[in-house]
């Protein structure tokens, strides 16, 4: 996050492992002012610069958009392990989920970085035989068509 002083950072799906990791590196640095995060469930943290929201409808963030205004960068973490869960629901979480929320976030924040945590093996062409590859690849081909000034896929 270097080159980023004073920036306010969105974190989502920071109870996750790699999520966790960026709510805590994005709290520890002085070139984050501020962290929101948005969540299905608090993540426990208490710390001056945190301020989260628990949101239960991730295919609807209009109520929170207001939060969302400002931010100069999001860090979507969210996912779920393939065979936890039936694969539309799979599908709903990998790219339904993901692109509600950057679509609302390049409404909020029409300036803001977009950073995607998705996986190895994603297949924007949509050809792959693995359900979650093209579903990780659906999600990254759908944030890069929002328009984001930067998008980083992870």
């Amino acid at each position: 996050m270097d080159g980023v002083d004073g920036r306010r950072v969105v974190v989502v799906g920071a109870t996750g492992m790699i999520g966790g990791l960026v709510l805590r590196e994005s709290l520890a640095t002085s070139a984050v002012s501020s962290v929101l995060t948005v969540g299905r469930r608090a993540t426990g943290v208490a710390h001056a610069k945190l301020t989260e929201i628990v949101h239960a409808d991730f295919m609807d963030f209009r109520a929170i958009e207001p939060a969302l205004a400002g931010a100069d960068a999001a860090i979507f973490c969210m996912g779920v392990y393939t065979g936890t869960v039936p694969d539309a629901e799979l599908k709903r979480l990998t790219v339904d989920c993901t692109l509600a929320f950057a679509s609302a976030l390049r409404r909020a924040s029409p300036h803001a970085a977009f950073c995607l945590l998705s996986g190895q093996g994603a297949d924007q062409a949509g050809r792959s035989r693995l359900a979650y590859a093209r579903y990780k690849g659906a999600a990254e081909k759908g944030v890069l068509a929002c328009g984001f000034p930067r998008a980083h896929l992870f």
